[in-house]
């Protein structure tokens, strides 16, 4: 008879890293929507409060600024999630070849255990 526990135990494993990586994501993506969220907010502020030229000028500019910083950010972060990507692809790699070592195992074992109370 084939070893339930040990067969599920890759499995349970890759649930987990399932469940690790969505709720990664998720708080990932919280957070930066929460910063783009609070970013918004204050250019509205800083909007609204313009009275001058100048101070349209100033507004402008700093949205311009603004806008480099966001887009090297988004370089940087889409650098960090690739890297997580490849990190939990080779994971989920090692746990497929874990269950399909545990498996090949079980059976093995299983078709010797048939053949000896074949003869």
């Amino acid at each position: 008879m084939l070893n339930v526990e040990l067969l599920l135990a890759p499995a349970k494993k890759l649930a987990e890293l399932n469940k690790a990586q969505i709720e990664k994501a998720i708080a990932a993506s919280q957070a930066a929507t929460k910063e783009y969220v609070a970013q918004t907010e204050a250019s509205i502020k800083e909007a609204t409060a313009i009275k001058t030229i100048d101070g349209l000028n100033a507004f402008v500019k700093a949205q311009v600024t603004l806008a480099q910083s966001g887009v090297e950010k988004v370089v940087a972060d889409s650098k960090v999630l690739a890297e997580d990507v490849k990190a939990y692809n080779e994971e989920v790699i090692k746990l497929v070849q874990e269950g399909n070592a545990v498996l090949t195992k079980e059976v093995k074992a299983t078709v010797k255990k048939a053949t000896k109370k074949a003869a």
